[in-house]
């Protein structure tokens, strides 16, 4: 990557810093503001790569165009081959969509925390377990599938709704509470409560990750804080802007930016803000169809 981008000058700038990639081991994100710069990108990696031995695959490359203009395409080869154009793709775990937003990201997580759930049936049956360890199961190997990079997540009201959602129907099959019964979530809660003890939600568990990885990011100069803090070039689109991730932390703080880069330089007293935050949430769902 260095050899590659020796001589390169991105046209994509974050709070001042040049940005070309994005790189994880051999999982490497290139990035661009046009098509040409792009392809020239493309090409200079492939021929370092080459150089040493190693073959970019491009069936497993993907190209994707991050604007609100859906009339914008792009054309880029690789090994003789034209790269397939997508909407959305899976990084690192997590599915990054060319709109922005966490809304597949989100249905993806709780389709595989859906899905090991059901592979432990067996083990919500049993009569030889407490209710107790079956909870303790299911956050281990559940919650923890679900939870997998939500720090990252921009939550709607939507998105918070799917998420309750989901945890008021585990709770239902851990207790054996069928719909027919009729019980409503606020019943669900308060037994789960009174066979484990106080529990925290699964949203204000999102919620509270999200705050304690922004205070995290703030307080040590990286890449990550250049980006969560700086602003890109050009101009925003006519119209109602949507929910960004940022909304979400002055949203749930009830602090403008600069009262909160303050607070979160103490790490004792932004985890007590994190805490009161997190504990907020919107009117749970009452009543669950799926």
């Amino acid at each position: 990557m260095r050899e590659a981008l020796a001589t390169h000058e991105s046209s994509i700038s974050i709070g001042g810093r040049e940005l070309s990639n994005l790189r994880f081991a051999d999982d490497i994100d290139l990035i661009a503001g046009s098509n040409d710069e792009l392809q020239e990108l493309t090409d200079k990696l492939a021929d370092r790569s080459n150089a040493y031995g190693m073959e970019m695959s491009s069936e497993k490359s993907k190209v994707m165009v991050n604007t609100h203009n859906n009339g914008i395409s792009v054309n880029i080869m690789m090994n003789d081959q034209k790269l397939e154009e997508v909407h959305s793709f899976k990084y690192l775990g997590s599915v990054i969509t060319k709109d922005g937003s966490s809304d597949k990201d989100v249905g993806a997580r709780i389709g595989q925390a859906t899905s090991a759930f059901t592979r432990l049936d067996t083990i919500w049956k049993s009569n030889t377990l407490s209710f107790k360890v079956k909870v303790k199961i299911f956050k281990t190997l559940v919650v923890s599938i679900f939870l997998y990079g939500c720090e990252s997540w921009t939550l709607k009201a939507n998105t918070c709704r799917r998420i309750q959602a989901f945890e008021m129907k585990a709770y239902r099959k851990l207790l054996r509470i069928s719909y027919t019964e009729h019980k409503t979530n606020e019943f669900v809660r308060n037994r789960v409560e009174e066979l484990t003890g106080p529990q925290e939600l699964l949203l204000e568990t999102v919620k509270r990750r999200k705050l304690t990885w922004y205070g995290h990011v703030n307080r040590h100069n990286s890449l990550a804080k250049t980006i969560m803090q700086g602003s890109v070039e050009g101009i925003r689109r006519r119209g109602k802007q949507r929910k960004c991730w940022m909304d979400n932390i002055l949203e749930w703080t009830n602090m403008d930016l600069q009262v909160l880069l303050r607070q979160t330089e103490d790490r004792e007293q932004w985890r007590k803000i994190t805490t009161a935050a997190s504990r907020i949430l919107p009117p749970p769902p009452e009543e669950v169809t799926g």
